[in-house]
């Protein structure tokens, strides 16, 4: 199975409520009328990152993140060819989506801690690897040093999901063949919480706040690095 993330600005005319009731009132619709389509989630911004970040980069948020699985890349495209419902929702995905400025990524998912239902929020974070380093230093630091954070702070009973989405390397002329950007970003994160509450008492934990942003500065670019707030919308679940 394979799993695509896409990264979602609304269209300047559009408010952020108008994007996402659009969003998920009428786009899920068409896309959930294809049966070849796994697993499907959506996770809606709420805000910017509560945590005391000051050097997470100042670009505008996303609006949403969309998650979708499908059996292979060639059902995906067979899907992306051939199939009139995902044409239609491509068309309906003009109305409300900025295309040029939502990438959609190939991932593979790395589970560091499976969630725990209902886990109905989600910090999402976009990262880039540092100057000078590679993609697969980035992935390989964010998963050991991360996914080692990570595993202790869900010890605490405060974060009962992550999971790591790096982004897969890809011909740039495949990629661009299946509408997808596999260039913007090294990697996709999502940790789970069981409500914001939660996740401001987390930031607050001195493992979070001195150790793992500061260990984070070995691999991660902050100046590009994105982080929002977002409720977690699944509409098709298979393994999650």
């Amino acid at each position: 199975m394979i799993k695509i993330v896409s990264c979602l600005h609304r269209l300047p005319s559009l408010s952020r409520q108008e994007f996402q009731e659009h969003w998920r009132e009428r786009h899920a619709l068409l896309l959930l009328e294809i049966p070849v389509l796994r697993a499907y989630v959506q996770y809606q911004t709420v805000g910017t990152n509560p945590m005391s970040r000051p050097k997470v980069g100042d670009a505008e948020p996303f609006d949403g993140f969309e998650v979708s699985y499908w059996d292979s890349l060639e059902a995906f495209r067979e899907v992306l060819t051939s199939d009139g419902r995902y044409a239609a929702a491509r068309e309906d995905r003009k109305l409300f989506v900025d295309a040029a400025r939502s990438p959609a990524s190939l991932v593979e998912e790395k589970v560091i801690v499976e969630i725990e239902p209902p886990a109905e929020m989600a910090l999402v974070e976009c990262h880039m690897h540092r100057p000078g380093q590679t993609r697969a230093d980035f992935h390989a630091s964010w998963l050991s040093v991360h996914g080692d954070f990570g595993r202790k702070i869900y010890k605490t009973g405060l974060m009962p999901g992550y999971l790591q989405n790096q982004v897969v390397d890809m011909n740039a002329e495949k990629a661009a063949s299946l509408g997808l950007d596999q260039k913007m970003f090294d990697g996709v994160g999502f940790a789970y919480y069981h409500s914001a509450v939660q996740l401001i008492a987390c930031a607050n934990l001195p493992i979070v706040t001195k150790d793992a942003y500061k260990a984070e500065d070995d691999f991660t670019d902050q100046k590009k690095l994105g982080s929002v707030l977002a409720r977690r919308h699944v509409l098709r679940s298979c393994t999650r």
